[in-house]
């Protein structure tokens, strides 16, 4: 991205590295890259925080919020490795993440016409079949969007890169979630809902054509199959990549038991608006610039599990929800939660780029997101369950517990990684 226009200049102040040593179609890749992160965070700013206040609006059960949650993350469970096959079989990572992400954008479109096709109830269970749909769509692209990225962007640049790019998914978010939830309280439910969906398509197309910017990932395409008994095997030379798996997938579980439901908490406990809850989104967007500004350059630094160890006050934030009775509670307990997960999270996905082997990235993705899916689905499961019987606390205590023991797993397990491993060839 060239630093003499404005947005070169602008992408420059958010730690956006520098290029010259790069060929000219890898600068051209990266920065469609940037900007399709750019354009759809501001799309996903307009529906991501609002599906289960959606929902919710439409008359949605606290189990129907925790079936989705669950769905979700199965539905992914089941696509992550046809979809990786697929990737890996073409090679061609750059296609079908085209394909995926337009068609998860037109479940939106399904979601904002639900109240005009059926009645509240029926409304409710296409919003729900939609935002399955969508998650399954996604999975089944996110092993080439996973590749493809560690293709474009070099391993000496990731820290400062994806830190950028954070930057401004989180600037444009910071701006747009506010004007959604003003959008959605001034237009009424469940209109103000669909008006910003269809905003969220729009500008999600725009995300689209960037993305189709992007050259073909340059690795070799893997003409021979490598059987899923192989790539089992292969996971002996990658201890990194196991134990980062199981204690993020502990960490993971920890965080579904509750997270889904911290918007009902707001909604139900404390009765807050979606105004207020809008607003709560927006600071932690602003604390994880912050946290990103600071981190991506420590991060080329320090090195990728030193910048994980923010993570550490990880479990503390469903019990400070516990606290919260007014707004600027709330706002404090997210400024928390988005600085501590910024560290966290910026390492975390270098870290499953760092470990995982460049032949045949797909597929161990396809096994980190497949067990992360079904490890998560059982926590909106369980804590929906536990909701209906109990009541938040219990339920946002067992998270905190589970959270801990993730970490614990994760600082005594996972060391730096080394040099981008290899693996057996089936």
């Amino acid at each position: 991205m060239k630093r003499t226009t404005v947005l070169g200049r602008v992408a420059s102040s958010l730690g956006y590295p520098d290029l010259t040593m790069v060929s000219d179609d890898q600068r051209k890749g990266m920065r469609a890259f940037w900007l399709d992160g750019m354009f759809s965070s501001l799309s996903g700013a307009f529906a991501d925080p609002y599906y289960t206040l959606y929902m919710l609006s439409l008359n949605a059960s606290n189990a129907q919020i925790g079936l989705v949650n669950t769905l979700n993350q199965l539905v992914g469970a089941v696509l992550a490795f046809p979809g990786a096959a697929v990737a890996s079989r073409t090679g061609r990572y750059k296609a079908l993440v085209l394909l995926t992400g337009t068609l998860s954008r037109l479940m939106w479109v399904v979601m904002l016409i639900a109240p005009w096709l059926l009645s509240d109830s029926g409304a409710v269970w296409l919003v729900l079949l939609a935002w399955i749909g969508l998650s399954g769509i996604n999975a089944f692209g996110n092993a080439a969007w996973t590749a493809l990225s560690a293709d474009l962007v070099p391993v000496r640049l990731r820290g400062g890169y994806f830190a950028s790019r954070n930057i401004v998914i989180h600037l444009v978010r910071l701006a747009a979630i506010p004007l959604a939830g003003q959008l959605i309280y001034a237009a009424g439910e469940p209109r103000g809902f669909q008006f910003a969906l269809g905003i969220a398509f729009v500008v999600g197309l725009i995300a689209i054509y960037y993305y189709s910017r992007i050259p073909e990932h340059g690795g070799a395409v893997t003409t021979a199959r490598l059987g899923l008994r192989a790539v089992f095997r292969g996971m002996e030379h990658l201890p990194t990549f196991v134990r980062f798996v199981i204690s993020h997938s502990t960490l993971h579980l920890g965080v579904m038991i509750a997270g889904p439901f911290i918007n009902v908490y707001m909604v139900e406990e404390v009765h807050f608006n979606v105004g207020v809850i809008s607003l709560v989104a927006t600071i932690s967007v602003a604390a994880t610039l912050v946290g990103m500004r600071v981190l991506g350059r420590l991060h080329d630094r320090f090195g990728i599990t030193w910048t994980m160890r923010f993570g550490l006050l990880i479990p503390l934030i469903p019990v400070a929800w516990l606290w919260v009775q007014h707004p600027w509670q709330a706002y404090l307990v997210e400024a928390m939660s988005a600085l501590t997960w910024a560290g966290y999270n910026l390492g975390a996905f270098n870290l499953l780029l760092a470990s995982t082997p460049n032949d045949h990235r797909p597929q161990y993705v396809a096994i980190y997101t497949t067990i992360i899916s079904v490890v998560g689905a059982v926590g909106p499961l369980l804590g929906g369950w536990l909701l209906e019987m109990l009541d938040f606390g219990p339920v946002f205590t067992l998270s905190a517990a589970v959270r801990g023991l993730g970490l614990i797993l994760f600082f005594v397990l996972v060391r730096e990684p080394g040099t981008p491993p290899e693996t057996a060839r089936g």
